[in-house]
């Protein structure tokens, strides 16, 4: 409100009352409170919503601290990521039946059921004369829904930090096409080496379709070729990094399904016998303990001779220093898959670059778990 009066002086004189101001003050408090209430009802909304927005978030868990019911689910996960079936029992064998007593698992949990998860099971190798516990990357998958969101790094870091924490200073692992990328940009993995193939087509159509009328004629063939190959004495194969094979690791690694044969000399080969596409019966050598070039043609050699009206083509799938004797080495063009070998150090102060030194390993799938 303004008023004039006029001093002594007569010149006019402009005077802003009390009332004016509180009455502008008090309608820009009002807007303020009004602004300010808003805003907090807004986050305090904001908030309920978060709260009951569903969440997806990794844990670190050993297996002996896994529920049942997360064990169930991730049977469950695997079934739907890989199309196979793992039972109760073969997964306490593939994640109990280990040095420790357990495996480390990195979950992706949304809404407390398992989404996603990275594991690695421990095992005891020989590392240039000393013993270590490395351990072996497997089952890494995430259900579709969930893929992205930088989850799978997250899963990844928890179970190296766990390995860490355990002093295990090495992971390594078998990634398949899609996986090895992943695996190589995001994990930051060093390439290793790749298996190879070596295979004796007993059948000849085994591996040319078209020439299935010679079967007969390949499997003769086959018998002779193994009767008169050459075994070399004495011809012990020396590996600076090789799996301790014992009945912990046997427990772990095979069940009544794999067929064993003593090979004389205490070695042993143990084999699995597989349906393949297209109905090739395929006789998987295992491992052959101990691995030498003599121990690996006998067991081709006694394979061959009771087998051979009973499967269309027997395979060794691994690294060695030469083709052995009775079994050819499939060119790359022929593989089946490509089986990549990668490997990360943990703790440098106790392991060192020689172990992405192929040729310094003895490996076949024995290793893993694929066959």
């Amino acid at each position: 409100m303004m008023v004039l009066y006029r001093r002594s002086n007569d010149y006019p004189t402009t005077i802003f009352k009390d009332i004016s101001m509180s009455i502008s003050s008090r309608s820009l408090q009002d807007q303020l409170d009004g602004s300010q209430g808003c805003q907090l009802a807004q986050i305090a909304h904001d908030k309920k919503r978060l709260k009951c927005k569903p969440r997806t978030y990794v844990v670190f868990k050993r297996t002996d601290q896994l529920t049942e019911s997360e064990q169930e689910q991730m049977r469950d996960l695997f079934l739907r990521v890989f199309n196979k079936k793992m039972t109760k029992d073969s997964f306490e064998r593939k994640f109990f039946y280990t040095p420790k007593g357990y495996s480390y698992h990195g979950l992706m949990l949304h809404e407390k059921v398992v989404v996603g998860a990275f594991s690695a099971v421990p095992g005891r190798y020989q590392f240039f004369g000393e013993e270590q516990i490395f351990s072996l990357s497997v089952d890494t998958m995430v259900d579709p829904k969930y893929r992205g969101g930088g989850h799978f790094v997250k899963m990844a870091n928890v179970v190296h930090e766990g390995l860490i924490s355990d002093g295990i200073p090495f992971i390594f692992g078998f990634p398949n096409e899609h996986f090895y990328a992943v695996q190589r940009r995001l994990l930051k993995y060093t390439d290793i080496g790749e298996l190879d193939y070596y295979v004796l087509p007993l059948n000849i159509s085994s591996v040319v379709q078209k020439l299935k009328p010679l079967n007969g004629l390949s499997r003769g063939f086959c018998r002779v070729i193994t009767r008169f190959c050459r075994i070399h004495r004495n011809s012990e194969a020396r590996y600076d990094i090789a799996k301790v094979v014992d009945k912990q690791f046997e427990r772990h690694r095979y069940d009544e399904s794999y067929n064993r044969i003593g090979l004389g000399e205490g070695a042993e080969c143990i084999y699995k016998i597989y349906d393949e596409e297209g109905g090739i019966r395929t006789l998987y050598i295992i491992d052959v303990v101990p691995l030498t070039a003599a121990s690996l043609a006998r067991a081709v050699k006694q394979i061959c001779r009771t087998a051979v009206n009973a499967v269309d083509i027997i395979i060794y799938v691994g690294k060695l220093p030469s083709r052995p004797a009775g079994l050819w080495k499939a060119p790359d063009s022929k593989k089946p898959q490509r089986i990549r070998m990668t490997g990360k150090i943990l703790i440098p102060d106790v392991i060192d670059s020689s172990v992405f030194n192929m040729n310094n390993w003895s490996v076949n799938i024995s290793d893993f778990d694929v066959r």
